[in-house]
């Protein structure tokens, strides 16, 4: 089932796409219910399929991320309402600008889910050197 765009601002949380030392990563949140996540299939940034073993996810509060791999039936992926969800992907970093993105999972209650996000990913801030205090003569005036 494709969700709605409006039910995906409510997971997907705006701002969140960004690159990190091992690749890229982005963030949902429950604001719905209880839940529980039995299989996250596919990861499609501007059309292009990126490997489940490439995929992980960590909940808030949780030690460990788990691989996109492992999830299913037998091992799911509870979540509360108020759990923010950070999904990384490793790889090489996301080029400035806007992206398109689409996540197929699998809910147990729900079932199949499709969403598109489209989110732009800022130009990393370059950093500013520290202001030099004024000189003795720029005072005298």
């Amino acid at each position: 089932m494709r969700v709605p765009a409006f039910l995906v601002r409510r997971f997907y949380v705006a701002g969140s796409l960004q690159n990190s030392d091992r690749g890229f990563q982005l963030q949902a949140q429950n604001e719905m219910g209880e839940g529980m996540i039995v299989g996250l299939h596919r990861i499609a940034v501007d059309g292009t399929v990126i490997d489940p073993a490439r995929i992980t996810a960590a909940r808030n509060g949780a030690a460990d991320a788990v691989r996109a791999e492992t999830i299913s039936r037998i091992a799911p992926v509870p979540v509360r309402r108020g759990d923010r969800v950070t999904i990384h992907v490793d790889g090489p970093p996301l080029a400035a600008g806007r992206h398109e993105l689409e996540v197929d999972l699998v809910e147990r209650d729900l079932g199949a889910l499709q969403l598109a996000i489209t989110e732009t990913l800022a130009e990393p801030r370059a950093e500013r050197p520290p202001a030099e205090p004024p000189t003795a003569g720029a005072l005298d005036g």
